[in-house]
């Protein structure tokens, strides 16, 4: 069960967007709520079952597509077409290895991106009123030696 402290942080979240809090969506969003984690409904689940949580498939589907309606997580297509989650709130673009579907959280900042200033500037040449973007990139990762 997630600590005090974090547990009043998933409480202002959700009542933050005028969601209840309730222990699935909770329990979903600390599962979610870390880099490099980014799991089908499916994977979900049984990670949620091999904690001990007793949470149903139908309850994940529900809650997933509520905290995703109201900007708690994202959902994505990883390279072979299967919906992922993601719940991690750092500013991140995403590497996906094509071969594997593996899907990797990189800080913007790490690829020297602030995402204010690239939405503003991006905003400039457009001349569209930005509010957010994802960065996805694709390929093969380097050989191991």
């Amino acid at each position: 069960m997630a600590r005090t402290k974090e547990k009043e942080s998933y409480r202002s979240r959700l009542r933050g967007v005028g969601l209840r809090h309730t222990m699935p969506r909770e329990r979903i969003l600390a599962y979610l709520d870390r880099k490099n984690v980014h799991p089908t409904a499916e994977e979900l689940y049984q990670g949620l079952k091999r904690r001990g949580f007793s949470i149903g498939l139908s309850t994940i589907y529900l809650n997933l597509h509520v905290l995703r309606e109201h900007g708690l997580i994202y959902e994505f297509k990883d390279p072979k077409g299967e919906t992922r989650f993601d719940g991690w709130t750092e500013p991140h673009a995403h590497l996906a290895d094509l071969e594997t579907g593996k899907v990797v959280d990189v800080p913007l900042k790490d690829l020297g991106l602030d995402r204010e200033a690239f939405l503003q500037e991006m905003a400039a040449k457009t001349g569209w009123d930005l509010k957010d973007f994802r960065l996805e990139l694709r390929g093969t990762p380097p050989a191991k030696e």
